[in-house]
C-alpha cells in the first residue's frame, strides 16, 4: 500500500515525467553488447530479490501438500516479484526527476545509487504529503518490517534444512532457531560498523 502512495504522489510531483523518461524511455540496447556486466548485474539482483539458491523457496515448498502445482507457483513468485520490482522503479525515477527538478540538476548526474535511492528519495517524496513526517515515519516502519520478513526467510532456509539432518532432528525447532538467531545476530554486528556497507558488498 505505501508503494502505491508513494508511486501515485510521485508521479504528481513537478518533474516526475523527466525521471519516467530516463527509467524506461531512453533505450540503448548497445549497452547489451558492449557491457557484459550488466547481464551478470542483472541476473545477481533477480536471484537475490528472489532467493533463488537460499533454499528459502525449497524450505517454504517443503510445507505443500505432494499435489500442488509448484511451477504454478514458481511461475506467480517470479512475475510478481518482476513486477513489484518494475513499479517500484517508476516510483524511484518519478521522485528522483522531481528531485531534478528542484535542485535544477539532470537526472542521470544525481547523486544516488544503491541504497541511497531509497532513503535519498523517499523521504523527500513522502514530506510532500499532509502530515508529511508521519509518512516518513511509516516509511521507515515498513523498512525495519521488510527487513525482519527478509530474516524470517533466511531463518526459515537454514533452520528447515538443520531440523531435518539426523544430527539436530532431536533437538526442538525454538532451540535451533535461538542458536541460528545469535549467531546471525553476532555476525550482523559487523554491519553497524563504519565499514557495514563494504562487508555487504563482500556478501553480496
Amino acid at each position: 500500500v505505501l508503494l502505491f502512495v508513494f508511486l501515485i504522489r510521485a508521479l504528481t510531483l513537478d518533474g516526475a515525467g523527466d525521471g519516467v523518461k530516463e527509467y524506461i524511455g531512453i533505450w540503448d540496447m548497445s549497452v547489451l553488447r558492449e557491457r557484459p556486466d550488466a547481464w551478470s548485474t542483472a541476473v545477481s539482483q533477480i536471484f537475490f530479490s528472489i532467493g533463488v539458491t537460499f533454499g528459502i523457496m525449497t524450505a517454504f515448498g517443503s510445507y505443500n501438500e505432494k499435489n500442488e502445482p509448484v511451477v504454478k507457483h514458481s511461475i506467480v513468485i517470479a512475475l510478481s516479484n518482476s513486477a513489484f520490482s518494475i513499479i517500484a522503479g517508476f516510483a524511484v525515477f518519478a521522485a528522483m526527476g522531481y528531485l531534478s527538478y528542484s535542485i535544477d540538476v539532470p537526472v542521470a548526474e544525481l547523486p544516488f545509487a544503491g541504497f541511497s535511492l531509497v532513503f535519498g528519495t523517499w523521504p523527500v517524496v513522502m514530506g510532500t504529503l499532509p502530515g508529511g513526517i508521519h509518512w516518513v515515519r511509516l516509511l521507515f516502519l515498513d523498512l525495519f518490517l521488510l527487513g525482519i520478513d527478509s530474516g524470517f526467510g533466511l531463518l526459515e532456509g537454514s533452520l528447515t534444512a538443520a531440523a531435518d539432518t539426523v544430527y539436530l532432528s532431536r533437538f526442538h525447532k525454538w532451540q535451533l532457531s535461538a542458536v541460528m538467531c545469535f549467531v546471525g545476530w553476532l555476525f550482523s554486528l559487523l554491519y553497524c560498523t563504519d565499514a557495514g556497507l563494504n562487508f555487504l558488498d563482500v556478501v553480496d
